[in-house]
């Protein structure tokens, strides 16, 4: 499969290209976003791309030059430039670069970008020499194997209550049978600390699964064999692998004992992770062979035999259980969730913290961390509540974190944004500027109006656009959103204080349209004016 890599310095920009666009319907694999030429450079001299997008306007060196020195350099790599700009200079500066197309970054649909790459796909194909094009089909039809174990897998470990296992190829299992005894090490890493593992792109890591994959297929024969074992490996999420281990001789636990070790040895070439292998029991399968069931058991094992690792990581190699895990009730989770959505709603940071204690107690016996993980992403959801920046940042890291010193530390920067924010939302620091303390204060006092920004801007002496984008660039939001902020905030406390109708509620924080007023509540709450009102009762 063809590999692409792109350069932007803006990172949403990066996160556009990396995580909406499906580069394999053009054919390419993608390799990740650099957020500049040095650093593109730096990537390119570890793993050649064979397409290169680059953005023109970058600090340092931009993009022409980018793309002049990767024409001298490595001139077989084409080259797509991306810029905002439409002047016809920058066409022909490119053009005399010998550049493979243009594209206008903001103007272009996935489509049109996908269709402009696929066309440079076909180039480098047709340069290409018979092996080269028969290796390339194989490659591709081993990432798409990969992709369509990732899927199967996925629905195995989605749901730990799911007994039904979904169908599977039987062409996966060429190589390994027939068998008699089989067993599953499954094997788990984590990113090094420190920034270049803090912006790691889902993409970027499921590449690196692939990477770890692809290193212990190619010493499956060597380091990692014994006489008559044969193996297959199974991607599980984007930082999991499972290898399934077959053999027609009785396996011992010394022989899984050391074979994870082995593993561990090859992955010890790989210094940006940290690994950890779980050993599983030896299935007797008998006349049976291998079948999916007992794939999916040994893939079940593995999973929870990596969650002790999370309580626990003071061994690499994780044999049986050793600590019982406590798996959540529904009815618990969404206990949990709708006290502490309710705290973040009503901005009270003391009670936000003290509803989220309940999963930051080292219980007995603790919670699954997969449990802990899907409370978590049901409370942080930014389409329910409001969230800072920060904390919607760190959002992505939940899926990362392999230990309860790791969890433990997140939850604590996550209160802290939290805190701060809702902090500088209520009291305006000094620091913030005189206009919109006023513009603040004016939306609490006079909430029940129709509140414009037009009389808020003639109030601070200042021109209307420029005040609604002082008030967000200061607030943190626009000023639309604080005014309903505010009115739902006061709808609230109407609901649980006082016995007032809901239309009675909706005029009294200024909103005359009741139908509006219960659709803006609820997505503010995350439930209908009703609903709150008899959680109250």
């Amino acid at each position: 499969m063809l590999k692409l890599l792109m350069v932007d310095d803006e990172s949403w920009i990066r996160e556009r290209f990396s995580e909406r666009i499906p580069w394999s319907d053009a054919g390419f694999v993608f390799m990740g976003a650099a957020s500049g030429a040095e650093e593109a450079i730096a990537m390119m001299e570890r793993d050649l791309p064979h397409l290169l997008l680059t953005d023109i306007t970058m600090p340092n060196m931009n993009g022409l030059e980018l793309a002049a020195y990767v024409r001298k350099r490595w001139p077989r790599v084409r080259i797509v430039i991306l810029t905002a700009y439409g002047e016809f200079e920058y066409a022909r500066k490119a053009i005399g670069l010998g550049i493979d197309n243009y594209l206008i970054k903001l103007a272009q649909t996935p489509e049109q970008i996908l269709e402009a790459c696929r066309k440079v796909a076909e180039d480098i194909v047709q340069e290409m020499d018979v092996d080269q094009k028969l290796e390339m089909q194989l490659e591709l039809a081993r990432e798409q194997m990969w992709v369509k174990k990732r899927q199967w897998t996925d629905r195995l470990v989605s749901d730990y209550r799911n007994v039904n296992i979904p169908p599977m190829p039987g062409e996966w299992l060429i190589g390994m049978q027939p068998v008699s005894y089989a067993a599953g090490l499954t094997i788990g890493w984590r990113a090094s600390v420190g920034k270049e593992a803090e912006q790691l792109s889902d993409e970027d890591l499921v590449q690196l699964q692939r990477q770890i994959g692809k290193l212990l297929e190619a010493n499956a024969d060597t380091q990692m064999a014994w006489e008559a074992g044969k193996f297959l490996l199974f991607p599980i999420r984007h930082n999991r692998l499972l290898l399934l281990i077959g053999s027609k001789q009785q396996i011992t636990i010394l022989h899984l004992n050391q074979l994870a070790l082995a593993v561990r040895k090859v992955l010890q070439g790989i210094s940006s992770i940290k690994s950890f292998v779980h050993v599983g029991h030896v299935q007797d399968l008998g006349k049976q062979s291998v079948t999916a069931t007992c794939i999916a058991e040994c893939l079940r094992e593995g999973i929870d035999g990596l969650a002790a690792y999370f309580y626990k990581p003071d061994s690499d190699i994780v044999g049986k259980l050793g600590i019982a895990l406590r798996r959540l009730e529904p009815e618990l989770i969404r206990t949990w969730t709708a006290n502490a959505v309710k705290a973040l709603q009503r901005e009270n940071a003391e009670a936000f913290q003290e509803s989220v204690s309940v999963m930051r107690q080292l219980a007995d016996p603790p919670i699954h961390p997969a449990d802990l993980v899907r409370v978590t992403k049901q409370i942080l959801q930014p389409e329910l509540v409001s969230l800072p920046e920060s904390a919607i940042a760190r959002l992505t890291e939940i899926d990362r974190l392999e230990t309860w010193a790791a969890y433990q530390e997140w939850w604590s920067a996550i209160i802290q944004d939290i805190r701060e924010w809702f902090n500088k939302r209520l009291h305006p620091p000094v620091t913030v500027r005189k206009e919109i303390q006023l513009m603040c204060r004016y939306i609490h006092e006079h909430y029940k109006e129709d509140v414009q920004v037009v009389e808020l801007a003639k109030l601070v002496q200042l021109h209307p656009s420029y005040a609604g984008q002082m008030f967000k660039q200061e607030v943190g939001e626009n000023f639309s959103d604080y005014l309903n902020r505010v009115r739902m905030d006061k709808a609230s406390e109407l609901l649980e204080r006082t016995s007032m109708k809901i239309y009675e509620v909706s005029g009294a924080v200024g909103i005359s349209d009741y139908r509006y007023f219960c659709k803006l509540f609820k997505s503010y709450t995350g439930s209908t004016p009703t609903q709150y009102k008899n959680k109250q009762g």
